[in-house]
C-alpha cells in the first residue's frame, strides 16, 4: 500500500548549462510543465540526460512543484591528433573506427572504448604489440584536445606453417 511520491511540475529551472540550451535539455529529459512526476520519472530524466553524453554531472530535484535540473557539461573536443602513424590509408581507416571526433562531447567511457577499438583495428592489421598513450589537453572555455600517441611496434609475421598428420601437402 505504498503511495508513489508524485508531484505536478509548475516550473522547470535549469542551471549550469553553457552551450546546450535549456530547451534542448528539456527535450532530452522529455519533460514539460504540468507533467505529473514520480520518483521513477525523475530517475528516467536523470538517465536520459546522462545517455545524451553531453553531461559530466546531472542532478534532478522536484521541490514545491519546481523541477530543478542541474548540469555540468562535458568538454567539447577541439582537435584530435594521431601521432606515430605515417600511412594515410591506415590513419583514415583508424579514424572510421573511433567515436570521439573533433567538435564532439568528450567522455571518458567512450575514450576507453575508442582506445580498445584502435588496438583491435591495429591487431587486425598485424600490429599485435602496439602501444597507445592518450593525453587530454585542457583548453579554455571547457574544451580539450585529444592526443593519441601510437607506437605500432613490429608487425607479426608467420614464419612457418607445419602440417601434422597424413602428409598430403609438401612443407614447401
Amino acid at each position: 500500500n505504498s503511495i508513489l511520491n508524485a508531484e505536478i511540475v509548475n516550473k522547470i529551472e535549469i542551471k549550469g548549462n553553457e552551450r546546450i540550451s535549456s530547451q534542448t535539455i528539456k527535450m532530452f529529459a522529455n519533460v514539460s510543465t504540468n507533467d505529473d512526476l514520480s520518483d521513477n520519472d525523475l530517475n528516467n530524466i536523470l538517465k536520459s540526460l546522462y545517455d545524451s553524453n553531453f553531461f559530466e554531472l546531472v542532478s534532478v530535484k522536484l521541490e514545491n512543484n519546481v523541477l530543478l535540473i542541474n548540469v555540468k557539461e562535458n568538454p567539447i573536443i577541439q582537435n584530435v591528433v594521431y601521432e606515430g602513424i605515417k600511412s594515410d590509408e591506415i590513419l583514415s581507416d583508424l579514424k572510421n573506427n573511433v567515436v570521439l571526433k573533433s567538435r564532439s562531447s568528450f567522455n571518458e567511457i567512450i575514450l576507453k572504448k575508442d582506445k580498445e577499438a584502435i588496438i583491435k583495428f591495429l591487431k587486425n592489421l598485424g600490429y599485435y604489440f602496439s602501444k597507445i598513450d592518450i593525453s587530454v589537453e585542457d583548453l579554455q572555455n571547457n574544451k580539450v584536445n585529444l592526443i593519441y600517441n601510437i607506437s605500432l611496434g613490429d608487425k607479426a609475421k608467420i614464419k612457418k606453417i607445419s602440417f601434422i598428420g597424413k602428409k598430403i601437402f609438401k612443407d614447401k
